[in-house]
């Protein structure tokens, strides 16, 4: 399913048939160096990853999701909104290969992630842990809109993490921001999608 696209990008429900992308992306460790414990992903894990997104549709509404160039079709990344482990509170989440790093993709996804979040998942608010030596990350989310809140220590491998969220001023706002943030997929993207 179609989730929404940018000028570059559209985002969609990962599935199955996504399992040898997704590892061809996170077998490289300085594509996960930021996620998780920063290891790298089996192929396993990737297909496993996908089944846990698919109940997270299927169950929540949204999951972790398949960012795809326009252009050719290419899945380059992942973006979305999950839980995890032991979170209470919908996190974002925004990994790229490491070919696409620089060129802007983050900084045209997330901002439509997050306002997708608030007005079609009814979210509230989306936190988004960072690393503090993560600047890039840092950066992307502030240029989201998302507000520094604290620093905390990672529950699971103890080191400092930064907390930041995206809310709303108000219900308009996550409105207006859907309507300029997600255009509704076009008859031409969404035939032209791989199935």
């Amino acid at each position: 399913m179609l989730l929404f696209e940018t000028a570059r990008l559209y985002v969609r429900q990962l599935r199955p048939a996504d399992a040898d992308a997704l590892f061809a992306i996170f077998d490289n460790p300085a594509v996960t160096r930021w996620a998780g414990d920063g290891t790298t992903l089996t192929h396993a894990q990737c297909v496993e990853w996908i089944a846990v997104s698919q109940h997270n549709y299927a169950t929540r509404g949204f999951g972790a999701s398949a960012v795809v160039l326009r252009a050719n079709h290419a899945l380059v990344g992942v973006c979305g909104i999950v839980y995890g482990p032991g979170c209470d509170e919908p996190e974002i989440i925004y990994m790229f290969d490491q070919p696409w790093w620089g060129q802007g993709l983050a900084g045209e996804v997330v901002p439509a992630m997050l306002a997708y979040g608030l007005a079609h998942c009814g979210l509230p608010r989306v936190a988004a842990t960072i690393a503090p030596e993560n600047v890039a990350s840092r950066r992307v989310a502030e240029r989201a809109g998302m507000r520094f809140d604290r620093q905390a220590i990672d529950p699971d491998d103890g080191l400092p993490i930064l907390v930041y969220y995206f809310e709303p001023a108000g219900p308009e706002s996550a409105a207006t921001g859907a309507a300029l943030l997600c255009a509704p997929a076009s008859p031409a993207i969404s035939s032209a999608a791989p199935a």
